[in-house]
This record gives C-alpha cells, structure tokens and sequence, in this order.
C-alpha cells in the first residue's frame, strides 16, 4: 500500500478544467440525506479491495479478495446481497470493479496464485458473461495481479501489478500486453482522459510516479511532474466532473489511517498539483454517489476475515478557489 506525509502548506494553485473520463461517476438521483457518514455491511470474509456505485440500483458493489465469497451489493442502510451468480466459476478472489453503463455490465479484476483474468458480468442479473484470461500472454513463471481497470470505447485497459504491465482487452475479448517501460513498477489506478490517454499511478516502497500515456501510441508516455509535493503513490483513483484527479492514499505516520488527495492540472497533465486532502481511515478505492459526494473502502489489511465492513463517506468541495 501507500501513502503520503502531508505538506505543511499549499500555495494558491490554478486550475484548468481538463476532459473527464469513462471513469467518472454519472450523477444520479441519491438524496444526501440518505447518506451516512459511515456505512456498516455484514458481509463474513469478503475482504473487500474494490468498491463500484451503481447509480441506477442506488447500490454499491464491493469485490472480495478472498476466494468463496462472491461480489457483494450494499445499500446506504448497510443491507446487503450477492451479486455475482457464478462464483464457481472464477478461479480466485476480486480485486477491482468498473461500471460500464454503456454495455450494462461489471467488470471485475480477478486472480489467484496461477492467473489473472478479467470477469463481465450482467450489471443487472450479475450472470457471468465472460472470463478473460490475461496470464496466457506472458512468458510462463510470471506473478500476476490483475489490480483496477477502466473502460474506453468498447475496450478496457488493465493495471497488471506485479507483472509492470497495462492490459489492452479489445471489443471482441483478445488481451494483448498494451504497455511496459522500464523503470515504472506496479501499476495499480488507472483513469481515462478522454484527449486520448490514460494516467496509470505506478509506486513502489521508493518511487512512485503518475504516468500520461497516449492509446494511439503508448511509446509517448511521460511522467507527470507533480508540483511542490512529495508523491507517494494513490491506490484507487477517479476523475471528478471538473476534471480533478482524486485517488486513495496511506498514511505513513498513522497506519489506521489514510487520505483521499486531489490533483488539479493547468497544461493537460504534463504537470499537477495538490488541491486538497481529506482525512479518512485508511482504504483503498472510491466510489462517486453524487456530485462532489464520495465514498471509499475502509480497509486496513489486518482481519482479513472479518464480518463487518465501513464505507465511509468523503466530501469533496465544488469549487477550485
């Protein structure tokens, strides 16, 4: 996991709206005053890493990173049920999730000791529609961990973490490997810019960088300069509709807690800078239910097992001072 030490100070930065992404959340019709600030599900190990909205049950969908429970539905009440219907048929646990509302379904990141695949399934029904094996395209021996996702068009790029590689998966369900530079280790957020790049949160215990990487030509890819800030890495990251980069983030100095950091760019993310922290307890990914309302994952790694599992509710401003 990762994490950040919090500046002392934030000069007065500007912002430039940029184009939002396939994975910033639509708005829907959730009341705030239906909205806890902390949501408690009853779901025995489930071990959740990822967490998805879906605006048009008003539910949200939570993986599990242990093998036997199946992907989860929680209300804002904290009632639950399963979703997926084919557990059996997945070889090892869930990790991230992404709504594809233009073809009604959940992707989901799943692996195990051997593979990593990515499952579709009927947003409605939760019926597996297909298993997409990524491993089959990697020299033998390779580690694997299918860790977030994100939807462009028809296609669908995959943070391969332990293998330093993105995934392309095409319309038609053949995965190449799209992405690998030396240097840039464990890929793990990934967002859509709809310019026509991803930005990928790469991070290490010693390096940690935002990468912009052109679809239509991937060898183009560059760093991202972040301005007057110690990047430490964001594990789940989303886009706002103002265009603001917002992700997941541990704290050094505390380890039951965490922070959601949000990130502004001026010159179409060849630099960003920080706008915002909020203090939270430490998670891992984030989920868009309104504009400006969001909730994360609470997940501090040390009961796998458990029983009960918070969602905690993040607000973030509407407007860049």
């Amino acid at each position: 996991m990762i994490g950040y030490k919090r500046p002392i100070q934030l000069g007065a930065l500007l912002f430039l709206t940029v184009s939002c992404s396939s994975k910033q959340k639509q708005q829907n019709t959730v009341d705030k005053k239906e909205s806890p600030k902390y949501i408690t599900a009853t779901l025995p190990n489930q071990n959740p890493e990822g967490i998805e909205f879906d605006k048009n049950k008003g539910v949200f969908l939570v993986s599990a990173i242990n093998v036997n429970p199946n992907i989860a539905t929680v209300g804002f009440f904290g009632e639950t049920s399963q979703f997926s219907k084919n557990q059996g048929s997945i070889p090892g646990g869930s990790f991230g999730l992404q709504v594809d509302y233009k073809n009604n379904r959940l992707l989901a990141c799943t692996n195990n000791d051997e593979a990593a695949h990515v499952a579709i399934y009927d947003l409605d029904r939760g019926d597996l529609e297909k298993l997409v094996n990524l491993s089959q395209i990697l020299p033998e021996g390779t580690e694997y961990q299918a860790n977030d996702l994100v939807v462009v068009g028809d296609d669908i790029y995959v943070t391969g973490r332990l293998e330093n590689t993105i995934y392309k998966v095409s319309s038609d369900f053949q995965p190449i490997a799209f992405f690998q530079r030396e240097g840039l280790e464990r890929p793990n957020g990934i967002v859509y810019i709809d310019k026509g790049y991803l930005i990928v949160a790469y991070y290490t215990n010693s390096e940690a960088y935002l990468v912009k990487i052109p679809i239509d030509n991937p060898s183009d890819s560059q760093i991202i300069e972040i301005k007057n800030f110690e990047f430490r890495g964001l594990d789940g990251m989303l886009l706002t509709e103002r265009g603001s980069l917002i992700g997941v983030t541990k704290n050094f100095e505390d380890p039951k807690k965490g922070f959601v950091l949000e990130f502004s760019s001026d010159d179409d993310w060849k630099t960003a800078s920080l706008i915002d922290s909020i203090d939270i307890n430490r998670s891992t990914t984030i989920a868009q239910v309104n504009p400006g309302e969001y909730y994360v994952m609470n997940q501090d790694w040390k009961t796998p097992n458990a029983e009960n599992w918070t969602l905690e509710r993040v607000e973030i401003k509407k407007a860049i001072k």
